[in-house]
């Protein structure tokens, strides 16, 4: 019943909100097919049941990628792979097991590049949050440290990357994360943006067993685990997957999203919804809207959970063509805005945007606050404007990301059938508006915009600062 009222709604506010021509029609066309034909959805299902976890170099990424290929051609559009090599990373049958002060296998999932590591035995330590004073001051070397969830009381919280180089540099032999979620998670991610192999192997372990070995410590017992790391760093040759939809000009707006996901579940809403959306966005533009002023290029980017590789390799094949701007679209939910993510030369057609879509209740209109972490960063740093949704998901679905979790059951449709009618609705607009501000910011304005925002800081702790 709730789809149903949406559609009916969103139809009844299209066609009379606005005295019905002052909407345009292909509008209504594109928000009626993105329900009543809905294949995100379809879609989605199969690359999650028939492929499920597509971790970057895996067979089932590879499958995944053939799946996909199937239904744009279905649609009929035509993708094609541009192929890159990168540094990969193989999950092994990895093992966290205590051995005093009793013998308990110890949940625990290895972080990306954490490389193949002969059999060990050592003592646990506590090293509090991982700050670098921290770790200097203890005596670690030689044992594992366990790294609590909690913010420091003083300091910056330091990132996993840095915390396993604190410990490696005062000669540590593992690290293990205790995850800040309940029910038994253990979180995937990786250990390098660079793919460099970590300089120790290091776990996330779930909440509970990482409270219970904290309790063991503070209580002054001696708890001995044994690590096994079979898990091994090699370079991968992978691909991303582009449509591509001419316009009058060479000039383009390329629209994406990561494909690639964790391995412990089905990657479904980081970032199967993403990828599902970017696909529903390109059939609904390639039948309702394909004439264009500017071109525009869907791009499936690979390899974005160890280090946004998709994206950057994409960046060093396409820097010097003519890119005007770009969508991104990662664990998009359902749409209550648009961010213009620092472009504030774009907020008054984002706000008159936002205010002609009653129907989908667009509540925090324009916004224009940047983040990182995700494939738009390449382009960012290139000071291309880059535009994303302001999105709601439910506690459910992004509870559950990097997890086992992350299945198939927790994706909503008439989600992802509003997503995909707001942005292509907003790719169309902006592909038709040359007049707007698409000019790529100098080298100083990007540095400029990122310490605005003191995204600086964040690449620089993330060694992905390519300005000095």
């Amino acid at each position: 019943m709730f789809r149903f009222a949406t559609v009916l709604a969103i139809f009844i506010l299209a066609t009379h909100a606005f005295g019905g021509d002052s909407v345009p029609t292909y509008w209504k066309l594109i928000t009626g097919s993105a329900f009543v034909e809905n294949r995100s959805y379809p879609v989605l299902q199969r690359l999650c049941d028939e492929a499920g976890g597509r971790l970057v170099g895996s067979p089932l990424n590879e499958r995944a990628q053939q799946i996909l290929i199937e239904e744009l051609k279905k649609s009929g559009m035509t993708a094609k792979k541009e192929f890159f090599e990168i540094p990969g990373w193989v999950r092994g049958n990895d093992e966290v097991v205590m051995i005093n002060p009793t013998k308990r296998a110890i949940k625990a999932v290895a972080l990306g590049y954490v490389n193949a590591t002969p059999t060990f035995e050592a003592q646990l330590i506590h090293g509090f949050s991982g700050q670098k004073e921290i770790l200097d001051s203890l005596n670690v070397k030689d044992r594992i440290v366990l790294i609590s969830p909690d913010r420091p009381k003083k300091g910056e919280k330091p990132l996993r990357s840095q915390v396993i180089r604190f410990a490696a540099e005062n000669g540590a032999k593992a690290v293990l994360f205790i995850n800040n979620r309940v029910g038994g998670l253990c979180l995937a991610g990786t250990a390098s943006f660079q793919g460099v192999p970590a300089a120790v192997p290091a776990f996330s372990i779930t909440k509970e067993e990482g409270l219970w070995l904290r309790r063991l410590l503070q209580k002054k017992k001696d708890v001995t685990l044994r690590i096994a790391v079979r898990s091994y760093c090699t370079p991968v040759k992978t691909s991303n997957i582009v449509v591509r939809i001419p316009g009058e000009v060479k000039e383009k707006i390329v629209l994406g999203a990561h494909f690639d996901s964790w391995d412990l579940g089905q990657g479904s809403i980081d970032n199967g919804v993403g990828t599902a959306i970017l696909f529903d966005v390109a059939r609904l533009i390639s039948q309702y809207h394909p004439q264009n002023h500017f071109t525009l290029e869907f791009v499936w980017f690979n390899g974005e959970e160890l280090g946004l590789w998709g994206s950057k390799k994409y960046m060093e094949r396409h820097k010097d063509e003519p890119i005007v701007a770009m969508i991104n679209m990662d664990m998009t939910g359902r749409p209550t805005g648009f961010n213009a993510m620092g472009f504030d030369g774009f907020l008054p057609f984002l706000e008159k945007l936002s205010q002609m879509l009653p129907g989908f209740q667009l509540d925090r209109g324009a916004t224009s606050r940047p983040w990182t972490n995700s494939d738009h960063v390449p382009f960012l740093m290139n000071g291309i404007p880059v535009f994303s949704l302001s999105a709601h998901l439910d506690k459910e679905q992004s509870s559950y990301y990097h997890s086992m979790g992350d299945t198939f059951d927790k994706v909503r449709a008439d989600y992802l059938s509003q997503a995909a009618a707001v942005v292509a609705i907003l790719a169309s607009e902006l592909a038709n508006k040359p007049a707007l501000p698409f000019r790529r910011l100098t080298t100083e304005q990007t540095i400029k915009l990122l310490e605005k925002f003191n995204l600086d800081k964040i690449l620089k702790k993330e060694n992905e600062w390519s300005f000095e």
